[in-house]
């Protein structure tokens, strides 16, 4: 998260970002401006229930109609009754509209999030960015449902009770609007103090909920470390900040409310004292004035509403801006093909360099792995094994040369379809708190039974899985804490296989696997009759023994060593 996404904003309404909000509801806009319109057609069905009040006091009370009466009470309910059904029928309307503008900006956000390149998403702050997809967008949901269901609604119904004042007495309205600048100022006053107590409420607790997942994601390590007390110390802090930026969010937010309630009593000390001497000195009939107060309060009510609201648009605003901010900064990924072809197994790379920062980690790099052909990558540590693999994978873009796959360069390709057809053991495999069927049918939900089982047995799994006390469908905990190491690298070496890839790339296999199994792993792939490409990234002796080809890659440089009687003299050569 960058310094300009943490940053608040110094415009009160960013049109920007709130074009990227509509954008995710293409259309939606003017159907919301539809249902205000009915929304102010509603409010209409106020004149006919003034009228009818004012009717009563002034005529039938007096004459003592009772049958009359009775009639314009039932009146007054109908419509009443029938403004609740339009309001209901306008809620739900809303409802729906709202609920699908913000699902189609939480996916749009997801989709933003799988488009990253991987240099973006090794920089990303993760527990802000889902603080920011999950936090921020129901602020967002919230104040838009204010906005839609009370504000909107509010606003219009107020325009039409400032019409229908007017109709029944412009001198009183005129006196009463001579107030309205000081609302506006209160408003103006209290707002600004309010959007920055709002951003700093917001900033604190996204980092109570960051410092809650840190806790959960790294109790191991804590506990190691005998670090429970001052881990305990930095999260009461974070929730003691909670606290304070709450006790003052809340305080300004009862301030902006008690400010509004003052300006809106006088505005009805007012009504009251003129409408009164009006009605006493015979310029106002008893009814006229009753329509009048009844009205006054209504618009009273909606005014409330309307300031009421302002504190949550003005957190919705906040969230809005941020998730604008963020889904503008997201890097696109480095290719961008459609081309989907029946990849037989050859990834290619010729005369490709690719640096970090202007500073190249490998240069010239030429690597041809052939279908079928098993192949190593040998080096010392940190002299880019791993970003080869990335380039590989299409993650990373070389600054120059080029990589293809059957000959088809990477820039015509569809690569999420190129990695269907590569199976991937990274260093340090991904698991989650499932069966262990489903982390190895991640990716192909669709897997039978067989196929899952075939896998594992290819990654020398499957008797270890059927001891487990609910087989296939034993929970493995997060990160497979429940598992050994071995065992979890077995169950990722048949994730990868489950698709029958073309190319199978073992990243460190012998960090959590002896050598004996990569031995027997690699001896089962040969025999089978779709044998994929093998290119294993290590630097033990006895799996480079294994292959066919070995590649030594140091300072930025790879280089073939080759034995055309043998892996083993390629070894020897190495001098490793």
């Amino acid at each position: 998260m960058t310094a300009a996404e943490r940053s608040p904003s110094r415009r009160v309404i960013d049109l920007d970002a709130w074009r990227y909000f509509e954008r995710c509801s293409p259309g939606k806009l003017g159907v919301l401006l539809f249902y205000g319109l009915v929304a102010a057609a509603q409010a209409l069905l106020l004149l006919p229930v003034l009228l009818l009040i004012r009717h009563a006091v002034d005529a039938v009370i007096p004459q003592r109609h009772i049958g009359l009466l009775i009639q314009i009470g039932g009146a007054i309910f109908a419509l009443r009754a029938l403004g609740s059904l339009i309001a209901l029928w306008l809620r739900a309307a809303h409802v729906r509209v709202l609920k699908q503008a913000t699902l189609r900006l939480r996916e749009d956000l997801l989709q933003r999030l799988f488009m990253l390149s991987r240099a973006a998403y090794s920089r990303l702050d993760r527990d802000t960015t889902h603080a920011r997809i999950v936090l921020d967008t129901e602020r967002l949901d919230e104040m838009s449902h204010a906005m839609v269901a009370r504000l909107l609604p509010a606003l219009f119904s107020a325009a039409v009770l400032v019409v229908l004042l007017a109709f029944l007495n412009a001198r009183l309205l005129l006196l009463t609007l001579a107030l309205a600048p000081l609302l506006l100022l209160s408003i103006r006053a209290t707002g600004g103090l309010v959007k920055r107590r709002v951003f700093v409420f917001q900033r604190a607790f996204e980092t109570f909920s960051n410092g809650i997942q840190f806790v959960l994601q790294h109790m191991d390590l804590t506990l190691v470390q005998s670090f429970e007390a001052r881990e305990a110390e930095r999260r009461r802090a974070d929730m003691d900040r909670l606290r304070r930026a709450s006790e003052r969010m809340a305080f300004v937010y009862a301030v902006h409310g008690q400010l509004q309630t003052i300006t809106v009593t006088l505005c009805g000390v007012v009504i009251l004292v003129a409408g009164g001497a009006a009605v006493a000195a015979g310029q106002m009939t008893l009814g006229g004035f009753l329509s009048f107060w009844v009205a006054a309060g209504l618009l009273n009510q909606h005014v409330m509403t309307i300031v009421g609201a302002i504190p949550e648009a003005i957190a919705g605003n906040e969230s809005m801006v941020t998730l604008h901010r963020f889904a503008m900064s997201c890097e696109p990924r480095p290719y961008r093909g459609r081309e989907v072809i029946p990849f037989s197994g050859r990834v290619r790379l010729q005369s490709v360099e690719f640096g970090y920062g202007g500073s190249p980690v490998v240069r010239d790099v030429r690597l041809d792995l052939g279908p079928g052909e098993t192949a190593a990558i040998a080096g010392p540590n940190g002299a880019g094994k791993s970003t080869l693999l990335y380039l590989i994978l299409g993650f990373y873009r070389p600054q120059r040369g080029e990589l293809t796959a059957d000959g088809v360069p990477y820039d015509r390709l569809d690569l999420v379809e190129l990695r269907r057809r590569i199976g991937v053991v990274m260093q340090h495999p991904t698991f989650f708190a499932g069966t262990v069927r489903e982390n190895i049918a991640y990716g192909y939900p669709e897997a039978t039974t067989e196929e899952i089982t075939r896998a594992a047995r290819l990654a020398l799994a499957d008797d270890f899985i059927r001891a487990l006390p609910k087989g296939y469908d034993t929970p493995i905990g997060e990160e497979g804490i429940l598992l050994s190491g071995g065992e979890v690298q077995r169950i990722a070496i048949a994730r990868a296989l489950l698709r029958r890839p073309r190319l199978l790339i073992l990243d460190e296999p012998t960090n959590h696997l002896e050598t004996a199994a990569i031995h027997r792993l690699l001896d089962q792939l040969a025999r089978l009759e779709d044998r994929p490409g093998v290119l294993i990234i290590s630097h033990d002796r006895d799996v480079l023994r294994q292959v066919e080809r070995v590649h030594h890659l140091e300072n930025g440089m790879l280089t073939l060593r080759e034995d055309r009687t043998g892996p083993r003299a390629a070894i020897l050569a190495l001098g490793t």
